[in-house]
C-alpha cells in the first residue's frame, strides 16, 4: 500500500492557503484598480508627453526600426517604451484614454507580481498582501501611473520583477532554461528603461538571502548580465544622447555646489526617500532646488550614512533588514544626484517605484514578526496597518486630479511651492498660449523670469508674445538676453549648432520687422553658418537681400531654395520680383506664370505678372491679371490702375 503524499490536515490546509492567495491577491488588486481609477480621467500633459509622444515624429510615423537604433530628442533609450506608444498612436492617435488605461493595467500586473515576490521571500500570504498594497496605493506611485510619458517606470519593473521571481526559482533548481529565461526579462527591463542595469547586483542579493554558497559558478552565471549592462549603460549615455546635458544657469544645482557637496545633497535625497516611503509628506512632480546648503542636508547625508552602515552590521541578526535596504540602495544609487543629468531635477517621485520594494518589506517583515511574538496584540496590529493603508489611499486619490492636464497640474506645483519653480510658470504659461490665453502666458513668463533671471525659454516665449502685440523692440531685448544665456555647447565640447542656427534666424526675423536689415543679413549668415541644410535660412537671407536691392545675390539665394523646394510657388515669385526690379522682363514672366500654375489662388501673384506683361507691352493680358487680381479680393494700388488706364 502506498503512503500518501499528505495527510488530511495537511490538504486542508493547503486547500486554505491556495483560497487565502487567490482571494488576497483580488483584494489587492481591487482596492489597487479602485485607488487608481480617477488616472483614467486624466489628459496629457506639456512635460515630456509632447516629446516622447504625440509630437514625437518616431510614435507618429511608427519608425520601428528607428525607435530601436537611432538617437532620439529625448536623450533616453526605452525603445519598448516608444514602441508600445506607437502602436497605440496607431490605434487611437492622440486620444489619451488608452495610454493611461496601459500604465493603469501595467501598474496592476506589477502590483500582483510584487505580491508573489513577497511571497518568495518570506513573507504570509496576508502580510504580502499588506506589502503589496503598500506598493500599489502608495502616494508616491502616482507619478509612475498617471504620467504617460513615466510608462518606462512600469514597463520596465514588470521585467524587472519577472527576471528576479524566475531567478528565485533557479536558485531552488539550477536549471539554465530558468537563468536564460531570467537573462531574457532582464533584456526587456533594459531596452524598457536603463536603470534596470542594476539588477545583476540584486541577483547577487537574493543569492545571500536564500544562502547560497557564493563560488565562481555564480560569479562566471552573473558575466553576461554584468556584460549588458555596461554596454546598455555605455550606449545610454553616449550614443543615444542628440545633446549632452550642459547648463549655465547659475543657479542650478551642479554650479552652486562642489562635488562633495553634490554627494551630501544625494545623501539627503536618500534619507528622504527613505522617509517619504513611511510618512509621505510632500508629492510634486518638481521640488525646489536647493540655493545653498542647510541644516537637514547636513542631518539627511549622515542618516543616510547610519543607515546604510547599520544595515550592514546588523546582517545577522536582522537579514531582512539589511536586506531591504540593500534592495533598495541599488535601485534608488543611480537616480540620487540625478541633478547631473538635468537642471530641474533634484528629487523625484518615480525614482522609488522598484526601490520602493525592498522598504515595504522591511516595514511588512517587521510587522509579520511583531505580530508573531506578541500574538495577543495581532489585532492591533492589523488595524493599525489597515489605517495605514487608509490613509496612503486618500491620498493618492486627492492627488491623482492634479495630473489632469497642464494646467492642473503645474498650478499644483505653483500652489504647493509659489515663487519657488520658475518650470512651472514656464510650463504652465506654455499651456495658456497654447490654448489662445497669451495674456496668462505672459504673466506666467514675467513670473518664470522674475525667480529665475537666467530662465532662457520664459526670455524666448516672452519674446514671441511681444511680437504678436507689436511690440517688437521689447521682443528683441528679450531674444539677446536668450542668446546670451543659451549655451553654445554641449558637455562633450561639441557646438550646439542647429539650436544656435534657429536662434540666429529667429532673431534675424525681428530685425527685418524693425527694419535693420544688415544686422538681420548678419544674423541670418550665422545661421547658414551653423546649419547650411536649412532652407529657411536661405529664404530669409534672400527676402533680406531683397530688402536691400542687392536682387542678384537674392536671385542666387532663391535659386538654391528652388532647387530644394521646387513646387514652393512664393519661392519662384519673389525670384520673378528681383527679376522685375533688374528689368529681365522675360525671366520674370516666366517665373510669375510657374507660380500661378503651382498656386493661382494668391491674387499678388495676377498684380506681379500684370506689371510684367506691361513692362513687355502686352497691355490686354496685363488689363486681364489686375481684373482677376481685383476679382480675387486683392485691393489694388491706384497707380498701377492709372498706369493700365483703369478705371
Amino acid at each position: 500500500m502506498k503512503k500518501a503524499l499528505f495527510t488530511r490536515k495537511e490538504a486542508e490546509n493547503k486547500d486554505s492557503t491556495g483560497k487565502n492567495s487567490y482571494f488576497t491577491l483580488f483584494l489587492v488588486l481591487f482596492i489597487t484598480a479602485l485607488v487608481f481609477s480617477g488616472s483614467l480621467k486624466l489628459d496629457w500633459t506639456n512635460w515630456d508627453d509632447n516629446l516622447l509622444v504625440y509630437d514625437n515624429p518616431m510614435v507618429r510615423e511608427a519608425c520601428f526600426q528607428d525607435i530601436f537604433i537611432k538617437p532620439a530628442d529625448y536623450n533616453t533609450y526605452n525603445p519598448l517604451v516608444i514602441f508600445s506608444f506607437a502602436l497605440e498612436w496607431k490605434l487611437v492617435k492622440d486620444r489619451p484614454f488608452l495610454y493611461h488605461f496601459d500604465n493603469f493595467i501595467l501598474h496592476l500586473f506589477c502590483t500582483a507580481l510584487v505580491l508573489f515576490f513577497f511571497r518568495r521571500i518570506g513573507l504570509s500570504i496576508w502580510w504580502s498582501g499588506f506589502a503589496a498594497l503598500l506598493f500599489g496605493i502608495h502616494p508616491m506611485r502616482v507619478e509612475s501611473v498617471a504620467w504617460v510619458s513615466e510608462r518606462k517606470d512600469v514597463l520596465c519593473a514588470l521585467f524587472y520583477l519577472a527576471a528576479l521571481l524566475i531567478y528565485i526559482r533557479y536558485i531552488s533548481r539550477e536549471r539554465e532554461g530558468l537563468l536564460c529565461l531570467t537573462f531574457f526579462f532582464f533584456v526587456l527591463a533594459l531596452l524598457s528603461k536603463t536603470q534596470a542595469v542594476v539588477l545583476p547586483f540584486v541577483l547577487f542579493l537574493l543569492d545571500w538571502y536564500f544562502n547560497r554558497k557564493i563560488g565562481l559558478k555564480v560569479f562566471l552565471e552573473k558575466i553576461i548580465f554584468f556584460a549588458l549592462s555596461l554596454v546598455i549603460g555605455f550606449l545610454g549615455a553616449t550614443f543615444f544622447i542628440k545633446n549632452a546635458f550642459v547648463t549655465t544657469n547659475s543657479k542650478s544645482i551642479v554650479n552652486v555646489f562642489g562635488l562633495l557637496e553634490q554627494v551630501l545633497l544625494g545623501g539627503y535625497a536618500y534619507s528622504v526617500y527613505v522617509l517619504k516611503s513611511i510618512i509621505p509628506y510632500a508629492t510634486s512632480i518638481l521640488y525646489p532646488t536647493p540655493s545653498s546648503l542647510q541644516t537637514q542636508h547636513f542631518v539627511g547625508g549622515v542618516i543616510a550614512v547610519l543607515i546604510f552602515i547599520g544595515a550592514l552590521v546588523k546582517w545577522r541578526k536582522y537579514k531582512f533588514i539589511t536586506f531591504g535596504l540593500l534592495f533598495f540602495s541599488f535601485n534608488i544609487f543611480l537616480q540620487l544626484m540625478c541633478f547631473k543629468g538635468s537642471e530641474t531635477a533634484f528629487l523625484n517621485d518615480h525614482y522609488t517605484y522598484v526601490a520602493y520594494i525592498g522598504l515595504f518589506f522591511i516595514i511588512a517583515m517587521s510587522m509579520q514578526k511583531l505580530a508573531k511574538r506578541f500574538s495577543a496584540y495581532s489585532n492591533y496590529f492589523t488595524c493599525f496597518a489597515i489605517a495605514f493603508l487608509v490613509v496612503y489611499s486618500i491620498m493618492t486619490i486627492k492627488y491623482i486630479p492634479a495630473w489632469g492636464n497642464s494646467e492642473t497640474l503645474w498650478t499644483y506645483v505653483i500652489k504647493k511651492y509659489p515663487h519657488k519653480i520658475a518650470t512651472a510658470h514656464l510650463n504652465r504659461g506654455n499651456y495658456w498660449y497654447k490654448n489662445n490665453q497669451s495674456d496668462k502666458a505672459w504673466e506666467d513668463f514675467n513670473m518664470a523670469i522674475k525667480i529665475n533671471p537666467e530662465c532662457s525659454n520664459a526670455y524666448f516665449n516672452r519674446s514671441v508674445i511681444y511680437l504678436e502685440r507689436g511690440e517688437t523692440k521689447k521682443a528683441l531685448q528679450d531674444y539677446n538676453r536668450y542668446i546670451e544665456i543659451i549655451h553654445p555647447f554641449d558637455a562633450r565640447g561639441n557646438l550646439l549648432k542647429l539650436p544656435l542656427s534657429d536662434s540666429f534666424r529667429h532673431r534675424g526675423s525681428i530685425y527685418i520687422k524693425l527694419g535693420q536689415y544688415e544686422k538681420a543679413l548678419a544674423d541670418f549668415n550665422k545661421a547658414i553658418e551653423f546649419d547650411p541644410f536649412n532652407l529657411d535660412n536661405y529664404y530669409k537671407r534672400a527676402l533680406t537681400h531683397m530688402q536691400l536691392r542687392e536682387y542678384e545675390t537674392a536671385i542666387r539665394d532663391f535659386n538654391l531654395c528652388h532647387q530644394s523646394d521646387p513646387a514652393n510657388s512664393d519661392i519662384i515669385n519673389n525670384r520673378g520680383v528681383c527679376y522685375l526690379r533688374l528689368g529681365k522682363f522675360q525671366y520674370a514672366l516666366a517665373d510669375f506664370n510657374k507660380a500661378i500654375l503651382l498656386n493661382g489662388t494668391n491674387p499678388s501673384y495676377y498684380v506681379n505678372r500684370a506689371i510684367a506683361y506691361y513692362k513687355l507691352g502686352r497691355l490686354a493680358e496685363a488689363r486681364q491679371d489686375v481684373q482677376t487680381a481685383g476679382q480675387m479680393g486683392a485691393v489694388i494700388d491706384p497707380s498701377i490702375k492709372k498706369l493700365l488706364r483703369l478705371h
